[in-house]
């Protein structure tokens, strides 16, 4: 089965940019996978400290237009004031056919509605699919690729009931695809 860091990563290459590197281990995916010397790190704060890391806000990123080849947010969005103005910024330091990878909880999904686990001071923005498409698409991007996925100890850093993520597989299984947990999308800029 693919996993969502598959997801967020495979399509990413060149010079990446990844929001909100600082903290959680997907920045150390990343690293594995690409040349430290071609990844900027980008986070409000530093939480570990890692190499090339910038501290900035992404809705409004030190960076010149058009200098990055792709942008990796991995459960960036949600914690954004103005993700319209974050995904500006996105397409503003991508070059013409740069692919953003982003995910974010999906806040239709069966299991939220349930408990209401999305629903914290920390997450400002919440999307569902149609949202988010409409987010990308009115803002230069064409979605490429949209996949959903469990949430799962690596996605949700400091989460406190760590218990019910092999539960969350099996939910996961029998939903329906608007309803599961964790949106990937890969949008590339027109």
């Amino acid at each position: 089965m693919r996993t969502r860091v598959e997801a967020l990563l495979t399509p990413l290459a060149g010079k990446i940019l990844d929001v909100g590197g600082s903290a959680g281990t997907l920045h150390e995916d990343l690293l594995a996978r690409h040349s430290p010397p071609k990844i900027i790190s980008l986070d409000i704060e530093l939480i570990h400290v890692r190499t090339n890391q910038v501290i900035g806000d992404g809705q409004q990123m030190p960076f010149r237009d058009n200098s990055f080849d792709g942008i990796l947010a991995g459960e960036v969005i949600e914690h954004v004031p103005q993700p319209e103005r974050f995904i500006q910024e996105c397409a503003r330091v991508l070059q013409k056919n740069g692919v953003l990878a982003l995910s974010t909880p999906n806040k239709k999904s069966w299991l939220n509605r349930l408990t209401h686990s999305y629903e914290m001071p920390l997450h400002l923005s919440l999307f569902d699919i149609p949202s988010l498409k409409n987010l990308l698409e009115r803002n230069g991007f064409l979605v490429e690729r949209v996949e959903l996925f469990p949430f799962t100890e690596e996605s949700s850093d400091g989460a406190r009931n760590k218990w019910f993520f092999p539960i969350r597989k099996i939910i996961h299984q029998l939903v329906p695809f608007s309803l599961k947990e964790d949106m990937v999308f890969v949008a590339r800029k027109k």
